[in-house]
């Protein structure tokens, strides 16, 4: 996408959406690079990891206990699981709002 097409799908919004669209897809050039790095996807396979790890812990203390016992032990795996989850869910959100700017974008 050049800064000309850019520019000019830019200005087919109001004033204060403006913004707001070149922040979505600036914050998604951002994010997809930091991605593309050795340390970006080094977050990315900690996260997972992370879901991975505490989904396994769940599920042994599960088997190792009650299940009022178990309620109790597993309340701070899930809790890490769902933040995680929506870190991961927002940061998807953040590259899809981007690209489909950017595919509008080079469609004008």
């Amino acid at each position: 996408m050049t800064h000309d097409q850019l520019a000019d799908y830019i200005s087919g919004f109001n004033e204060n959406q403006r913004e707001t669209v070149f922040k979505q897809i600036l914050d998604s050039d951002l994010l997809a690079k930091a991605f593309d790095t050795s340390e970006g996807k080094m977050i990315l396979n900690n996260a997972v990891d992370l879901i991975t790890s505490n989904v396994m812990q769940i599920v042994r203390y599960c088997a190792e206990n009650q299940p009022s016992d178990a309620i109790m032990k597993i309340h701070p795996y899930a809790n890490e699981i769902n933040t995680t989850y929506k870190l991961m869910t927002d940061w998807a959100k953040i590259l899809i709002r981007g690209d489909e700017h950017k595919k509008r974008a080079e469609k004008k």
